[in-house]
């Protein structure tokens, strides 16, 4: 039995695609995304509907407005087809689903039919469950098919996430952490606008502020979430292994300062100021007094002038009283407890007569999310530069000693810290590169892709598109992305809020769906449009 007919190929076909015309008593069975079959040779080939659209009689055969009151207005009659065009995603031949597409076209005539149910479920269903995770939903004759993707290459063959301002791109990412953490896959979120923080239950959360801890604690408390909020500081002695990326030390002065500011380093400082007010000479210190003294005048005060431009940022203690845990130490730490997949959570408060007792327990976590709100966009480039070096180093070395482990990185605002006007790219350019080695992966988040280096671009092999309509990230989509023909860029323009075109290696088969929407994100603006609701109220 070949399934239910729904229509006919019309006007022109090819390999890639064909238009087709459904019956309108059967409009109801198809939609975009929706997928339809076609014979060629007896041989059953599927293809996605990436556009459908209903077309009236030519009107102006109608003479006169009458005539088309007459039609339209009493007869309530109007002739029109439901016409759309569709894409070939491959085959299924002796049982086995090939993504092959036709060497001939069809021809205009040949009918077309929705697939079974089970011919849906060998198009887009992987055999082992245990290594996929459900990613949206296909509906078809009233009936919804889940979309799963392989864990393996949508984590370690990197994944792009793409599309405008408000197409679901945090809902995406939400959901894809969500499944991923279900599964034991641990991830890191490198979180811009605080977008995840409120999301997942048993969370580490690291920040840079006592008061912002304070703040994401009450966060967690009102959503009735369990989790552990950090404050991270960076010694004064990362200054050594990052002298030209933090103080932009270069150039003839470079080997002097870099001398001079390892002497210093070798005092421990506790804060940048603490190095400001040696190099100031407000200091006792016999031994920082003899490193000035031999020291030319010129070079204390270039590196006066760079330390001055970090002495106000939130990675480094601003004095003695400002709290915070050695970042690379946390960091280093946390990969440990998520290699474990425990950590140590601070429960409830009580008490045993005046005595206050804080409980303590092991609880699972597999997601850790770094606050980058607080920091300016210099700082976030250079912690996501720092902490991305670190977690390399320490996959590499595990690898090595036989201990391999896996662990996913979401960028988000991707070419902030991708474009090639930024040293952070370098990092990132580095683990898409061989991060897959260690068993290191990327999930970039971007609304402009065009701003992302193409070298970097170029190892992303899933790719997760909602709606794009900037015709320079078209272009840029279109020539590094190997997966996409021409036919598939009308659909991205097209695509509704929380639709999604997939394709790549952890796909089965390219499928347009509708996102798993399960999980609260801070990037929606509902509060935002509430609060014009009630300016506008204002008398």
């Amino acid at each position: 039995m070949k399934g239910i007919e729904v229509g006919y190929i019309i006007k022109e076909a090819s390999p890639e695609h064909f238009y087709f015309v459904i019956d309108p008593s059967k409009r109801n069975l198809v939609s975009i995304g929706g997928i339809l079959k076609i014979y060629i040779d007896e041989i059953p080939y599927f293809a996605l509907i990436e556009d459908i659209s209903s077309v009236a009689m030519e009107e102006e055969r109608l003479f006169e407005y009458k005539a088309i009151e007459y039609l339209y207005g009493k007869l309530k009659k109007p002739q029109y087809m439901i016409c759309g065009k569709a894409i070939f995603i491959g085959c299924i031949r002796n049982g086995v689903v090939l993504s092959e597409k036709p060497q001939i076209p069809p021809l205009p005539g040949d009918r077309i039919y929705i697939p079974s149910e089970d011919e849906m479920e060998k198009l887009y269903s992987f055999e082992d469950k245990r290594l996929v995770v459900p990613i949206g939903k296909i509906n078809l004759l009233k009936k919804e098919y889940d979309i799963y993707l392989k864990i393996k290459e949508l984590v370690i063959r990197h994944t792009g996430i793409f599309g405008i301002t408000g197409s679901g791109k945090s809902t995406t990412v939400a959901h894809l952490v969500k499944e991923l953490t279900n599964k034991n896959i641990p991830v890191v979120i490198f979180d811009i606008h605080r977008d995840y923080i409120a999301s997942f239950d048993n969370v580490i959360i690291i920040t840079f502020d006592e008061k912002e801890k304070k703040f994401l604690e009450s966060v967690l408390s009102e959503r009735g979430l369990k989790g552990k909020v950090v404050v991270g500081k960076f010694k004064p002695r990362i200054l050594k292994d990052y002298v030209e990326e933090i103080l932009g030390v270069s150039g003839k002065q470079a080997v002097h300062v870099f001398k001079l500011l390892s002497k210093l380093l070798s005092l421990e400082p506790e804060t940048i100021r603490e190095l400001l007010d040696w190099l100031d000479e407000k200091t006792s210190n016999s031994k920082v007094n003899n490193i000035l003294r031999n020291t030319k005048e010129t070079t204390i005060e270039s590196l006066k002038a760079r330390l001055y431009r970090v002495s106000d940022w939130r990675l480094f203690r601003r004095n003695v009283e400002d709290s915070g845990e050695d970042l690379l130490y946390l960091m280093d730490k946390i990969m440990d407890d998520l290699r474990v997949g425990t950590t140590k959570m601070e429960e409830d408060f009580s008490f045993d007569g005046e005595e206050v007792i804080m409980k303590t327990v092991e609880s699972k976590v597999n997601v850790v999310i770094i606050d980058m709100y607080p920091l300016s966009i210099e700082e976030q480039r250079m912690l996501l530069d720092i902490l991305l070096e670190s977690v390399y180093t320490k996959y590499k070395r595990w690898k090595f000693e036989g201990n391999a482990d896996v662990l996913g990185i979401v960028i988000e605002e991707a070419h902030r810290f991708a474009s090639k006007d930024v040293k952070t790219s370098t990092k990132i350019s580095l683990i898409a590169r061989e991060g897959r080695k260690f068993g290191l992966g990327l999930i970039l988040v971007s609304q402009i892709p065009s701003k992302i280096q193409e070298d970097i671009i170029s190892q992303i092999n899933t790719f997760l598109l909602l709606k794009i309509i900037n015709p320079r990230d078209l272009e840029f989509i279109r020539k590094t992305c190997p997966y996409l023909s021409r036919e598939y860029f009308e659909a991205l323009t097209k695509l509704e809020t929380g639709k999604c075109l997939i394709v790549g290696l952890a796909a089965k088969n390219p499928a347009i769906v509708k996102i798993i929407k399960d999980v609260e994100v801070g990037g929606a603006e509902e509060d935002i449009e509430k609060r014009i609701i009630e300016r506008i109220s204002q008398p």
